[in-house]
């Protein structure tokens, strides 16, 4: 039966009025619900450079990667002071009665100063060299954390701004199906629908509000996550899809696994862990078979309350010992097997580094290959969703020749939001892919950021 013949009959039954009556106030009742805005009240939209800055500024991540490498400088310095003079001034001041004896090894002295260093070590040149390029690779590592921050906010700011576009689709979805139900249940009330045919609505008025429901935890939960990422409250977030920048063309026939290995910080990593795994290896080598030399001086003022002028000849208050300390290995089998030891880790971060390298290029392989296809799947979505709205302006135009009635246009209209939201998440997963590709490839700084 068309709307407008509909429209003109006559309801005289006073139970179906009140029924109605009832249909209306619940209708009103769903509609302030459902004007509900996407973002928080309180939310002001924050640009998505300002966004990626905060959340670099506040990373806890990076926080840690930025002290490691501060303890990895350290290591270095400890080590290379070995070369410097170790000075260290004391006293052994104590009673002697008879020959003055040692106390805990040193003689009794009013002060004493002691020095040391190392002169000659090729094993601590090589301990050295190992601890300097893991400094330099804590340095990578830095970096690749704020990669990290950079992707992370990145995708949470887009997905947070595709599920604000889709709860508002969602919303303007479920009214039309609020509204399909109060119309069922005017027809039924006339005699024009089943209870069947009522059901059918209500159940998709209710798969809307399933969705809108988990639209709007994800967006929660992501508001939630940038808002911890930036170092601002939740409630105050709101996006600002415009200032995102346009994602790069990538090229299916450029070798962008070969350029992802080149420029991949986890395989410059692992480049950097082998180089030390091979230089303490050595060093471990090193100390099995090289002799070392360290320079050591001593000086003592002895006093002559501990009787050294009874019992030594030509005893003197200032004492001076100065010269070189030479070791050579001999046999030291713990020392060896320590050394083969280093020179297994060796190999295995050398086969690490060739995982690794395989890794990232058949990722990049498969991201850039996944391209396609989601750049297609996106196009098909979109071409969806357009057809969809051609659908539901030609039924509206059915409507008003009375071809069609007002529940086809809201289910055509409920159609047409399931496309746009399916557009939307096609739109979504087609960034994910190529922001991820830009981190391998090491330009997603310069995408996120240009001219920094």
């Amino acid at each position: 039966m068309h709307a407008k013949p509909r429209r003109s009959t006559r309801i005289t039954n006073p139970a179906n009025n009140c029924g109605r009556l009832v249909a209306l106030i619940l209708a009103l009742l769903f509609l302030p619900r459902l004007c509900v805005a996407a973002d928080p009240p309180n939310s002001v939209p924050i640009p998505f450079r300002n966004a990626v800055e905060l959340a670099l500024q506040h990373s806890g991540v990076m926080g840690i990667a930025a002290v490691n490498q501060w303890r990895a400088r350290e290591q270095y310095r400890e080590l290379r002071a070995n070369y410097i003079p170790q000075l260290t001034v004391g006293s052994g001041l104590g009673y002697s009665y008879g020959f003055p004896l040692t106390i805990e090894g040193a003689a009794p002295s009013v002060v004493n100063f002691n020095s040391t260093q190392s002169f000659f070590n090729p094993a601590l040149q090589q301990y050295i060299k190992a601890a300097k390029i893991q400094w330099q690779a804590t340095s990578l590592d830095v970096q690749d954390k704020r990669d990290s921050v950079i992707l992370d906010t990145a995708l949470t700011y887009e997905q947070l701004g595709q599920l604000t576009a889709k709860i508002d689709t969602l919303m303007e979805a479920q009214k039309a199906a609020d509204k399909a139900v109060f119309i069922s249940q005017q027809r039924l009330q006339e005699g024009v629908d089943s209870k069947l045919d009522l059901t059918r609505s209500q159940l998709v008025a209710a798969r809307i509000r399933l969705r809108v429901a988990e639209a709007e935890g994800q967006a929660d939960v992501l508001r939630q996550h940038l808002g911890s990422l930036m170092g601002v409250a939740p409630d105050t977030i709101a996006t600002d899809p415009q200032s995102v920048p346009a994602a790069p063309t990538l090229s299916q026939d450029e070798d962008l696994p070969a350029l992802a290995v080149a420029n991949s910080l986890t395989v410059k990593q692992a480049h950097e862990k082998t180089a030390a795994a091979q230089a303490n290896a050595t060093g471990e080598h090193r100390a099995a078979l090289w002799p070392t030399v360290d320079l050591a001086s001593q000086y003592a003022y002895l006093a002559k309350f501990n009787n050294y002028n009874l019992y030594f000849l030509n005893y003197t208050s200032n004492n001076l010992a100065a010269g070189l300390n030479l070791r050579f290995p001999l046999l030291n089998s713990v020392q060896k097997a320590k050394a083969e030891e280093a020179k297994a880790d060796a190999l295995m971060a050398g086969k690490q580094e060739e995982l690794t390298k395989e890794k990232v290029r058949e990722d990049a392989l498969k991201l850039q290959r996944s391209l396609r296809q989601l750049s297609a799947a996106r196009d098909v979505a979109k071409l969806e969703w357009e057809v969809s709205q051609g659908d539901l302006e030609a039924v509206k135009g059915k409507v008003q020749t009375g071809e069609a009635n007002t529940r086809d246009e809201q289910n055509a209209e409920l159609d047409s939001g399931d496309k746009h939201a399916a557009y939307l998440d096609a739109e979504f997963e087609l960034s994910r892919a190529q922001l991820q590709l830009l981190r391998l490839t090491g330009e997603l700084e310069n995408w996120a950021m240009p001219g920094r």
